[in-house]
């Protein structure tokens, strides 16, 4: 059973992208959430793996690989699904995982877990909204600057995820949201 847990800080702590309860509230540019929430999981009951589609709606996963099929130009992800936990219902499930810690809740107001590390493959829309806060801009160090919901082409997203040099994309979390069996939008989750 692989777990783990990630904190956020910073002045730019408020805001930063949260998910609530499958679906994303828009507020003066910043996505916000009620602070006691979990993320759906894109386990069995909201899977159908006979069909290979996921149902409708928002997820909390790791994104392990984008492929490009080379006949038709289409982008396919390779996910993890975690759960998302938020402010007192990431204490509570912190406190349940590590009752003998020492401290009181998540240390910093978010905790993950990743029960079942089981890969599902998405198919892309072909024209997906992507939002990223923090990647390799340039290849250099200096260069590597949080942009708050900065977008991007899902050719762009691709292009982050084949050079991982400085700056691994599959270590943060993203929150994806499923249209018609496709993923029509990916959100970068910052962590520091």
């Amino acid at each position: 059973m692989f777990k783990t847990m990630m904190g956020i800080f910073g002045a730019g702590a408020a805001s930063l992208i949260l998910l609530t309860s499958g679906s994303l509230t828009q507020t003066s540019g910043t996505v916000t959430a009620d602070a006691a929430t979990v993320t759906q999981s894109v386990y069995a009951d909201t899977y159908a793996p006979a069909a290979n589609v996921p149902a409708d709606g928002t997820y909390t996963v790791f994104i392990n690989k984008i492929d490009r099929d080379s006949n038709n130009g289409n982008y396919e992800l390779t996910v993890d699904p975690i759960n998302w936990y938020l402010g007192e219902a990431a204490n509570v499930e912190f406190n349940k995982e590590n009752p003998n810690s020492g401290i009181d809740g998540a240390p910093d107001g978010y905790y993950i877990t990743n029960d079942d590390t089981q890969t599902y493959n998405y198919a892309v829309a072909t024209n997906p909204k992507v939002l990223m806060q923090i990647y390799d801009h340039t290849g250099q160090w200096k260069d590597i600057d949080t942009n708050w919901n900065e977008p991007v082409s899902i050719q762009k997203l691709n292009a982050i995820f084949q050079k991982p040099d400085l700056l691994d994309p599959t270590v943060f979390p993203y929150h994806i949201t499923i249209k018609d069996g496709q993923v029509s939008q990916i959100v970068q989750q910052y962590i520091p």
